[in-house]
């Protein structure tokens, strides 16, 4: 199961965050914290981080705060703490928390005092005692469909494995008509590059982005990296490969 940044809140030492913007994307997964002290976070992330501000080195007006959301947006940020205070950052302008509501980027804030160490090293810890239970449950089940294939495993049983793999997906689509099964098949089709499966399906950006997002909350998992893409890939390729599913 993936740490959202619901999750996150519900953490001891991450009581005294309170969300001021964002509300509708607290089921973004975070993969790791990250502390900003920088002008710009672009070349330093790979997606998925819980962004800290303290505002010491980095410009904290309101063009520049701006200009971090719309960096957040445009690399698949979790989510982006402000440390408030009176030396730095003291209070978030009306536009930053707007601009969180309209993109669904969860937006919080901390009061400075608080030890910053204290609350990235739980959170930090938090998601990898999630990764190593996930390892450990993956290990009392079949660790791949390729794994399977490469141990003989039936037909029926290697295709029993990929319709568990996406039936949350399967049932969504027929609940809420979401086409989530057919957006990951083009999300990774396309590289797991937003912008070319946005065009391939004919929707924008921000649509793709938030399909996604639910994507992950509703398989429990981070579809950006690498094992999870292949394993997801494959799946695809052995339903395709069965006349199951068109890829």
């Amino acid at each position: 199961m993936a740490v959202t940044c619901s999750d996150i809140m519900e953490l001891k030492t991450c009581g005294r965050l309170r969300l001021i913007g964002g509300a509708s994307g607290l089921d973004r997964v975070v993969t790791w914290p990250f502390i900003k002290n920088m002008d710009t976070i672009t070349e330093w992330i790979h997606g998925g981080e819980l962004v800290f501000v303290i505002g010491a080195r980095e410009d904290i007006s309101e063009r520049g705060l701006l200009a971090l959301m719309e960096e957040a947006d445009r690399n698949r940020i979790a989510g982006v703490v402000l440390l408030i205070g009176e030396d730095y950052i003291k209070t978030v302008p009306r536009s930053v928390i707007r601009f969180a509501n309209d993109h669904t980027i969860p937006l919080f804030k901390m009061p400075f005092r608080l030890k910053l160490i204290d609350i990235t090293q739980e959170i930090s810890r938090y998601i990898l005692e999630d990764k190593i239970k996930n390892r450990e449950q993956g290990s009392k089940e079949e660790q791949s469909v390729l794994e399977m294939l490469l141990n003989n495993r039936t037909r029926e049983d290697v295709l029993s494995y990929c319709f568990r793999k996406i039936q949350p997906l399967v049932e969504a689509d027929k609940i809420t008509r979401s086409e989530y099964v057919r957006t990951l098949k083009c999300y990774l089709a396309c590289k797991n590059d937003l912008l070319h499966a946005s065009e391939a399906m004919y929707i924008h950006r921000n649509t793709m982005i938030n399909r996604m997002r639910k994507i992950n909350a509703l398989l429990h998992t981070d579809v950006n990296d690498a094992e999870v893409r292949n394993e997801y890939w494959n799946v695809f390729k052995i339903l395709e490969y069965y006349g199951t599913v068109t890829l």
